[in-house]
């Protein structure tokens, strides 16, 4: 199967309160052809695209390790259960070059009107990352963003991969988000460099079954605070539990602030490492509030995603 771009949509509301986050046509086998439309940041077109995506309809699950040059750690990332407990659980990652954290990245969007906003996303493949749609087009302004620059492990002013080099060449979403679908709330980016190389890409899994209440699940990316401090810069991490969920959403209890949206929500699976299993998309920003009467949300990566997503590895 061969892949493109991703289309990407963005609310224009990354680092502010409640982030408020294809066309189909089966040919009745094991294969579809899904549209996606896709957006050149540099000559400003719009296309729409066909894509055969291949599936296995009799397997419930699947799981790729993802690629690390500094090779794949074990457990070693699970902190004490009772860390999770309390009122907040978004920490700083001292580290944010070493596996599994670098291949998550500090997106710098510059908006249709000339503003800027924050968010993340993860590699998937050398020249690919996926994100939140809501990241990338602003439904409410029906336009696209202007350009979108990349820096992966970005802590501070350190951005040791580099970023000035690294944009975005073009980006696909689904036709159903730029109808308003939030189900459909991802994109991906195709950049001009491969810079998975020398990131490394997150693995992936899906699975139609529910995910289990009592696994750990991991929240990576660039929030705007943390307490009311400024954190857009420096990567953080939060963990919690999945309490509800459905065909294409996971609702939990881990702790987001604006500017998560696009970040991978993470499950380590022994033997495969660290696998994304959603995009954060959802949720509140105060900080210390606890589900039930809050939550956050990500889009579930289904075996669609999980197809599409591994189309990109080349």
């Amino acid at each position: 199967m061969k892949a493109s771009g991703i289309v990407a949509l963005s609310s224009m509301e990354l680092n502010s309160g409640l982030t408020a986050f294809a066309d189909n046509q089966s040919d009745g086998r094991k294969s579809h052809i899904e549209r996606y439309h896709r957006y050149d940041f540099d000559t400003k077109e719009e296309s729409i695209e066909e894509i055969i995506v291949e599936t296995n309809s009799f397997t419930d699950g699947e799981t790729t390790a993802g690629y690390f040059p500094n090779g794949k750690i074990s457990d070693i990332d699970l902190p004490d259960l009772y860390a999770i407990i309390g009122s907040n659980d978004i920490t700083v990652v001292d580290n944010p070059t070493a596996t599994p954290y670098c291949s998550t990245v500090c997106l710098q969007i510059t908006t249709n009107n000339g503003g800027t906003n924050y968010g993340s996303g993860f590699m998937i493949g050398p020249n690919a990352l996926a994100t939140a749609a809501h990241n990338l087009y602003s439904i409410k302004e029906k336009a696209y963003v202007k350009s979108v620059n990349v820096a992966p492990a970005r802590s501070d002013n350190s951005k040791p991969f580099g970023s000035e080099n690294v944009s975005a060449s073009s980006m696909i979403v689904s036709g159903s988000y730029l109808a308003g679908t939030s189900s459909e709330d991802w994109a991906i980016i195709t950049l001009k460099n491969n810079l998975g190389t020398k990131t490394g890409w997150l693995g992936l899994h899906w699975q139609s079954s529910n995910y289990s209440s009592s696994q750990l699940v991991y929240a990576y990316g660039y929030p705007s605070q943390i307490n009311g401090a400024d954190a857009r810069y420096r990567m953080c991490k939060s963990s919690g539990y999945i309490r509800s969920q459905t065909s294409k959403y996971l609702k939990g209890d881990w702790d987001l602030t604006g500017g998560f949206s696009g970040g991978p929500l993470v499950e380590y699976i022994s033997g495969a490492g660290y696998v994304a299993i959603g995009i954060h998309k959802d949720g509140s920003t105060i900080d210390g509030s606890s589900y039930p009467t809050s939550y956050t949300g990500a889009l579930r990566i289904t075996q669609s995603l999980y197809t599409l997503f591994l189309s990109y590895r080349g």
